[in-house]
């Protein structure tokens, strides 16, 4: 009896240790993984849409460079940057030289939650000569397009608000406002003309306003820069944006550079700002097109040459997978 007795203690005090140990290991092990699985309780999202890329720093990025959806299957927080459609430059004038269009309008989100949901993604397109560019939208938020370059002194030399404005051909007051009072600011004011209007304004960017011609009488005056996704992120590849040499990151949102009316008002081409802005006509050379997929402004218009379109506008999310 006395040893069956001390037996019965031991081994029951040994259970009790054994009990303890496996809910500690239990208690630990639920404080290190939270419902997604991850290290510290934190979710990890897990979704598709878009062109992916995962380039190791951390980060998986989604590209929509055409409207389409963001499907979330595992929540938890992304940062976007949208970009709207560039404005159009303007089209040919018997008198005047056309302004370059203003950059889509650059809004970049930096914590945004995702449930499990499906996400629409809108891209806006860039606007045709003569016309503003579209809006872009996602989870709720706009990026309005910029404006198109004016041309002349009436109604229609103003260069049009936007996301950036449209540049002007003549005077100050007939440039484009971009939507800078708005929080957060998205883009800058196109940049005005001669008095004559010989040669025009640049649209206005992202990163800055569009240059008067006034102080480039070499011709129209160049577009505003665009700005950097995410603060000069170098995981971005160079399949979209544009480079800025010397500046890390891929840039967005530049204006389109102004039209130069003849060779009596200039001897160069205005250059489209960096980040996809379109560079303006002069004289028998033809203006560029912003670039799709980067939001930048069309260059504007010369005797006889027209402006062009502005490019279309881009959604990138990224997040954190470490």
């Amino acid at each position: 009896m006395g040893l069956r007795s001390s037996n019965k203690n031991y081994f029951s005090k040994a259970n009790t240790g054994a009990r303890n140990f496996f809910a500690r290991f239990r208690t630990t092990n639920a404080t290190k993984t939270g419902s997604s699985g991850a290290s510290g309780g934190a979710d990890v999202v897990s979704a598709t849409g878009g062109t992916t890329t995962t380039p190791g720093n951390g980060y998986k990025y989604h590209f929509f460079t055409s409207s389409g959806s963001f499907v979330v299957q595992s929540s938890g927080n992304v940062e976007v940057l949208l970009v709207g459609g560039g404005g159009g430059g303007r089209s040919t004038d018997s008198s005047y030289a056309g302004g370059g269009g203003g950059g889509g309008g650059f809004l970049e989100v930096p914590e945004h939650p995702v449930p499990t949901t499906t996400y629409p993604i809108t891209i806006g397109t860039g606007g045709n000569v003569d016309n503003n560019g579209g809006a872009t939208s996602a989870f709720g938020y706009t990026a309005p397009g910029g404006g198109r370059g004016g041309k002349g002194s009436g109604p229609g030399g103003i260069g049009n608000d936007g996301g950036s404005g449209g540049g002007a051909s003549s005077n100050p007051e007939n440039a484009g406002e971009g939507n800078s009072p708005n929080a957060p600011a998205q883009g800058n004011p196109g940049g005005f003309g001669s008095s004559g209007g010989g040669h025009a304004g640049g649209g206005g960017g992202a990163g800055a306003a569009g240059t008067p011609s006034p102080t480039t009488p070499t011709g129209g005056g160049p577009g505003g820069i665009g700005k950097a996704a995410f603060n000069g992120d170098t995981g971005v590849p160079a399949d979209y944006g544009a480079t800025n040499p010397g500046n890390p990151g891929r840039w967005f949102a530049g204006g389109g550079g102004g039209g130069t009316w003849n060779s009596s008002y200039g001897s160069a081409t205005s250059e489209g700002g960096i980040g996809g802005g379109g560079d303006g006509a002069f004289g028998p050379t033809t203006s560029t097109a912003g670039t799709d997929g980067t939001g930048g402004g069309g260059g504007g218009s010369s005797q006889p040459r027209s402006g062009s379109a502005g490019g279309d506008g881009i959604v990138i999310v990224r997040y954190s997978i470490s």
